[in-house]
């Protein structure tokens, strides 16, 4: 095939201007397949997805992709550089052409600036000194940014959340494979964090603080046939809460200093506040500082709770895990390079040894009992999800 185009979706929930993405990107690139690889039912910021990786998966097939393949729990729960290279590890592994993501600054020779930047032995220098004063990450990064440049493009947008995976989206494709072409897609109506709707139109996170307050959606969701079970975020949330003082309890200090994110002296801070906290809001809210941002506690509780190792820290993990696909996916995969084909897990049977499979079992088992979804972790053993075919709507185990 000439043009392969991929994708990265997290869809929490998939709303409109997700599939507004994805059309708008197929007709830019025009092709003749379109892989997208979806992270599982929890995501890069550490929150609870409001739909499962299952659903997603089925409503991802009717959008329109051609082959879906999954980011688990140890590569999506990650910070921004990490998810976006086992994201692009998976893609460029099947083969893709063309990248298409979304951005904020639809200006790609500013993108390309952020990211020489990025990569400056000065910036690096600089964001460590930024770290070294106690700031998150993100404010480090967004200061030492500061003093490299006085473009007031590159400054106001380098921290927005597409952007932020643009840059390591790029960055990836420097590493993996420069041949990639690349496609920036301008987000449209509204921002990551916006909380009103533009008409039909609203961001993934005024979608979740409606879905808390229970109520009505669909203006916001395409018109799929996909049923949808939605997880109430507040709901899951304090049920992890619940599930964080337990562990407070077996682990204790010892314990957790083992687990992946927990920096020097953060899990007597954790065990400090997982006492006087009323809610998983203000024990989040109570443990923030502007060295330890929210994302970071938010991905810390998730691996608490899996009993993450530290091991995986700083690590570039990925597997070729196929959860759907349509006809033409299936021809596609056929034509693979053996060794290629022989890496792809369509079930979990005679897997659950590998570490990433173990981790990611563990953690659809968590997101049945948020979503009092109790044998969801059974869809792991089944074939993936097929359309299209003669095995449409079927799947065996």
């Amino acid at each position: 095939m000439k043009k392969v185009l991929g994708l990265v979706l997290e869809l929490n929930p998939f709303h409109n201007g997700h599939l507004y993405f994805i059309q708008e990107a197929k007709k830019v690139v025009e092709p003749d397949l379109t892989i997208a690889v979806v992270s599982s039912s929890f995501t890069m910021r550490g929150e609870v997805s409001v739909i499962d990786k299952f659903t997603k998966t089925g409503l991802v097939l009717e959008a329109g992709i051609d082959l879906v393949f999954e980011l688990p729990f140890l590569c999506a729960v990650n910070s921004a550089d990490y998810f976006a290279y086992n994201a692009l590890k998976i893609l460029t592994d099947v083969g893709i052409t063309d990248l298409a993501f979304g951005v904020e600054l639809a200006q790609p020779e500013k993108l390309l600036e952020m990211k020489r930047l990025v990569n400056s032995e000065l910036f690096q220098n600089l964001i460590r000194e930024e770290l070294d004063r106690g700031y998150a990450y993100g404010t480090s990064a967004y200061r030492a940014i500061k003093q490299l440049t006085e473009d007031e493009d590159i400054i106001q947008n380098f921290t927005l959340p597409n952007n932020t995976l643009a840059i390591q989206y790029l960055r990836a494709i420097e590493e993996l494979n420069p041949k990639i072409r690349f496609h920036m897609i301008r987000r449209i109506a509204n921002n990551y964090y916006d909380k009103e709707a533009s008409g039909s139109i609203a961001s993934a996170t005024s979608i979740r603080e409606k879905l808390a307050r229970a109520e009505n959606v669909e203006l916001f969701l395409p018109n799929f046939t996909t049923p949808i079970n939605f997880l109430n975020p507040k709901a899951a949330e304090e049920k992890i809460f619940f599930l964080l003082q337990y562990q407070a309890t077996i682990l204790k200090a010892e314990g957790l200093g083992k687990i992946h994110g927990m920096t020097e002296g953060l899990e007597n801070r954790f065990l400090h506040f997982i006492d006087q906290a009323s809610s998983y809001e203000d024990l989040l809210q109570k443990m923030a500082t502007k060295r330890y941002g929210t994302n970071k506690l938010r991905r810390l509780f998730l691996h608490i709770l899996l009993e993450t190792d530290k091991k995986y820290e700083n690590q570039k993990v990925s597997c070729l895990r196929m959860l759907g696909a349509d006809k033409q996916g299936l021809d596609y995969v056929r034509r693979l390079p053996k060794d290629i084909k022989k890496a792809i897990i369509t079930t979990f049977k005679q897997h659950e040894t590998e570490d990433l499979i173990e981790k990611e079992l563990q953690a659809t088992k968590l997101y049945g009992l948020l979503s009092e979804q109790k044998v969801l972790h059974m869809e792991e053993y089944k074939i993936p999800i097929i359309i299209g075919g003669k095995n449409d709507d079927k799947r065996s185990s």
